[in-house]
């Protein structure tokens, strides 16, 4: 089980977005609603969220 300061939370439902160790730049997929964060840091772990423009 991972540290929970290694979670990465959807900004949009919350849920935990789940995924083998996030190296700097992965890009991860909510699996609930969809929502892509961007891997920016690993240490600590931050992560923003994707929006695309339309």
């Amino acid at each position: 089980m991972p540290d929970t300061n290694n979670k990465v939370l959807c900004p949009d439902c919350q849920a935990e977005i789940k995924g083998e160790s996030p190296m700097l730049g992965d890009i991860l997929e909510c699996q609930e609603c969809g929502t892509e964060v961007e891997i920016i840091s690993t240490t600590p772990l931050r992560y923003r969220e994707l929006i695309e423009e339309k």
